[in-house]
């Protein structure tokens, strides 16, 4: 067969192989160089066998050109309607002429077929590839002719042996074929002295078994009994064909014993080769002394069948033989190529398919490990979890990365679900905790100018107010609801000013934002929740409005990070202090 499919189609494959392996599968750099090497290997190797058939191919088929010569001389219609029949056999020579060359020698053609001469059984593969690679129209058309002489042969092993190879032939025709070629066997047989007297002799026929009946292959398949018992022979003719009938019949027997036995054998373990048509010409050759059929003749009774004359001198393949041959109608050598192609798509698409499947189960479990790595790391182990916590980071990062930029092949083909592993990946990350800040020290003196005064802090005993519970967000406006939160504030305050024994002291509220938004809005923003406080305690106490200083920092002062929405709704807050002072700024006498 042409081999130019089969050249595409390894391209093909090696191309696709490297695919699946540098993109798909989930292996180290070292197993994808082993892989490569390996492919390539088989690929070369592939191609080696292939020139070596070719060549083969090219030593084995001398008589195609001549071939070519003699189809083209034949119309078209009969050229592309004649079987081909593969002629093989101890005998197959006798149906070639011997007087032509070499190339001529071995090709007839007939009104009802072509007849090639090939001498190996080995070769039968070689010769239909050759003939299909040269006419595709062929294919289908081509059978195999075993033309056989039992008194070639005195060793009834070795010929058992020589129809075993003939079958094997016939099995690996048929593989390259991919459908089973039809088998035709033609039996010459030495029927000896069969004639009237010295100068008339019985007309030779070639006889057709079917259905172990014994028919006369002439046009109307005429049953041999028919034959013999013809009304106008006389009684010598008669007897004539009757002994013939007889020897037909312990062939036909020794033919199901010694020859279809071997060819349909079940005990093998390759198919077997049930042939379309037997048929046996009487025809005396020169012949081994003991052989086969004598022997099983002499076996029988005792004689020995003697052999003076040839009663042919020229043999005609058997046409009527493989008039019907059955034509099959197999793909052609480009659908074959074509159906190969697609299944080998189809196996690497499912072989992409696995490994995709493959690398996200791997994905999946890499992101869930990590998971369950940082669940297990206990919340003071402070330095183990920021660790842990980098790499979910890093696993966020990535799948941000690939919903954002694309998903890689190896992860592709309709299998990807990343974007389902985020959600317990952010949770996880929202579950971090940080260790918590060192003790501040001691903190330096602060100014706080109070109407041209120079106030010196030492000490700031701190009531820290909530600010979602005073103001509603991003107002300065105190809810109704902060009433009672304010009134346990003052509460406080006065306690520790009677703590203080009432020494001069100074109230000092300030007010504190978190890191969202504008930074110049959110100091001004806590400046006025600070005056806002300081004015409703003035308004509710009897402390005099100069005990109160203000003072708006914004997210300058953080308690904490600002990462995450709880941190952040600490930040959010007011501060009264109880600031020491030397200028008396006493509470007034209750009574």
């Amino acid at each position: 067969m042409n081999d130019y499919p089969w050249r595409l189609q390894i391209i093909y494959s090696v191309i696709l192989s490297l695919v699946l392996l540098l993109v798909f599968l989930p292996i180290a750099i070292g197993w994808q160089i082993i892989g490569v090497i390996l492919i390539l290997g088989v690929a070369s190797l592939l191609f080696y066998r292939q020139l070596s058939y070719r060549k083969k191919l090219n030593a084995c088929t001398k008589n195609i050109d001549f071939l070519t010569q003699k189809l083209s001389l034949l119309p078209a219609r009969q050229r592309y309607r004649l079987p081909i029949l593969l002629v093989t056999g101890n005998c197959a020579k006798q149906y070639f002429p011997e007087d032509l060359t070499l190339a001529e020698s071995n090709i007839i053609i007939s009104s009802e077929a072509v007849w090639v001469y090939v001498e190996e059984y080995s070769e039968l593969p070689i010769v239909f590839d050759s003939l299909i690679a040269r006419w595709p129209d062929m294919l289908g058309r081509i059978g195999l002719l075993l033309a056989i002489t039992p008194e070639l042969e005195n060793k009834q092993g070795l010929f058992t042996a020589k129809l075993q190879s003939f079958r094997q032939s016939w099995v690996d025709t048929c593989r390259i074929a991919k459908y089973q070629l039809p088998v035709y066997v033609s039996a010459h047989i030495g029927l000896n002295n069969i004639h009237y007297h010295d100068d008339v002799t019985l007309p030779v026929y070639w006889y057709q078994i079917v259905a172990r009946q014994i028919y006369l292959m002439d046009e109307y398949l005429s049953p041999i009994d028919n034959w013999i018992n013809d009304k106008k022979l006389n009684s010598q003719e008669r007897q004539q064909r009757l002994s013939l009938r007889a020897m037909l019949q312990e062939y036909e027997q020794w033919l199901n014993a010694h020859v279809l036995s071997v060819l349909t054998d079940n005990k093998q373990t390759i198919a077997k080769c049930e042939p379309e048509g037997i048929a046996i010409y009487p025809l005396n050759s020169h012949f081994i002394h003991d052989n086969l059929f004598s022997h099983t003749i002499n076996r029988r009774t005792t004689l020995d069948i003697p052999n003076h004359y040839s009663i042919a001198e020229i043999v005609t393949p058997p046409d009527r033989l493989v008039k019907y041959m059955p034509i099959a109608y197999p793909y052609s050598p480009k659908r074959k190529a074509i159906c190969n192609m697609i299944m080998i798509t189809s196996l690497f698409f499912m072989a992409g398919l696995g490994a995709s499947y493959w690398n996200n189960i791997k994905l999946a479990q890499q992101i869930n490990n990590d998971i369950q790595h940082y669940d297990l790391i206990a919340m003071d182990s402070y330095d183990e979890k920021y660790r842990a916590l980098a790499i979910l980071k890093a696993d966020r990062h990535l799948l941000n990365d690939y919903n954002q930029q694309g998903v890689p092949v190896k992860l592709g083909l309709g299998l990807y679900h990343g974007q389902d592993l985020l959600v317990p990946l952010n949770r996880a990350i929202g579950r971090y905790v940080p260790p918590p800040p060192p003790p501040a020290p001691p903190p330096e003196p602060e100014k706080i100018i109070i109407k041209e005064k120079e106030v010196v802090i030492k000490e700031y005993p701190v009531i820290r107010l909530d600010s979602l519970s005073l103001f509603e967000s991003g107002k300065a406006l105190l809810k109704p609801e902060s009433t009672k939160v304010l009134i346990n504030a003052l509460m406080e305050i006065k306690t520790q000013i009677r703590q203080n024994d009432n020494a001069g002291w100074l109230v000092l509220i300030s007010g504190h934002t978190d890191s969202t938004g504008d930074a110049n809005k959110n100091q001004q923003l806590s400046l006025e929740r600070a005056a806002a406080v300081r004015d409703w305690m003035i308004k509710t106490s009897d402390i005099p409005e100069t005990c109160f200083a203000i003072q708006g920092y914004g997210a300058k002062k953080p308690l904490v990070s600002n990462d995450t929405p709880e941190q952040r709704s600490q930040n959010r807050r007011v501060e009264i202090n109880l600031v020491p002072q030397i200028t008396t700024c006493q509470l007034l006498d209750e009574n």
